[in-house]
């Protein structure tokens, strides 16, 4: 864990505000750094790391079987990178791979790593979960079609099970895992415990899981004040509201941009209303 601050000044939304980021930031993407140049002073502590998954064989059989697929999914931007990572420590170049497949992403930031690292995906639902790819899926006869799904270990099952009850063949291979971060989180308890911060920011549902396993008994209902909650989207959102917590800030596009912007928004109108 640890805390990056820059100085605050009144001319920027959230001066003065500290914000807990629980995910992992990346090279590609960093939601912390976003907070940062809108003022913030950010707490990192990650909730989840992302790893390798268990095994790599069912994606390395299938990727010499892509051929037989009609469509690839990608759910999610770690899918696509880790996926475009182990193609290169195969030495296969993605173009070889994908070039005769049709190629779907859950979400613009999905497709937006996609076009980074090879092309642009041809379809991407505007609704950014599973549930809007599947309503844009309607359009298609899926009877038949083979489809490759790219994901985590452990994904949710809505959109296997639904393609699969339009006629689709399925196979799913994991490319990544979601684990526990191993780190000492009694720094993060005291600043709970003090009132020190204003903001938590969920991006997944393992994130908000894991959190409240650190948490003792009761912790957080014997807070004088609690922070108020972001969530980046309505999965998230659904899972901190079923451990009977407010969700106080959700964008209507589900990507970092939009989910600063909204705590922005927030923030301001606050200001405003002083």
């Amino acid at each position: 864990m640890d805390i990056v601050s820059d100085l605050p000044s009144e001319k920027i939304p959230l001066a003065g505000l500290r914000i807990l980021v629980t995910r992992q930031d990346t090279t590609e993407s960093s939601l912390s750094e976003m907070l940062k140049i809108q003022g913030a002073s950010v707490i990192k502590a990650p909730m989840t790391m992302i790893t390798p998954p268990t095994s790599w064989e069912l994606f390395d059989k299938t990727v010499r079987q892509a051929a037989k697929f009609e469509w690839a999914i990608f759910t999610s931007s770690n899918g696509v990178r880790h996926c475009f990572s182990r193609l290169k420590e195969l030495e296969l170049s993605p173009k070889y791979i994908f070039s005769n497949l049709k190629i779907a992403c859950v979400g613009q930031s999905t497709a937006s790593t996609l076009a980074e690292n090879w092309k642009v995906p041809e379809l991407v639902p505007l609704h950014y979960q599973s549930e809007g790819l599947l309503e844009s899926f309607k359009k298609y006869d899926l009877k038949h079609k083979k489809f490759w799904l790219i994901q985590a270990q452990s994904p949710r099952d809505i959109l296997r099970n639904t393609l699969v009850k339009e006629g689709a063949q399925i196979v799913s291979t994991p490319v990544y895992r979601n684990a526990p971060a191993e780190i000492d989180h009694t720094f993060l308890l005291n600043e709970l415990d003090k009132n020190q911060l204003d903001w938590i920011m969920f991006t997944s549902p393992s994130a908000i899981q894991n959190f409240q396993q650190i948490l003792p008994s009761e912790f957080w209902q014997s807070l004088s004040t609690t922070p108020k909650i972001a969530c980046l989207g309505e999965i998230t959102a659904a899972t901190v509201k079923s451990y009977g917590l407010e969700v106080h800030a959700k964008p209507e596009i589900q990507d970092f941009e939009n989910l600063v912007k909204k705590i922005c928004e927030i923030n301001l109108k606050k200001t405003e209303n002083r």
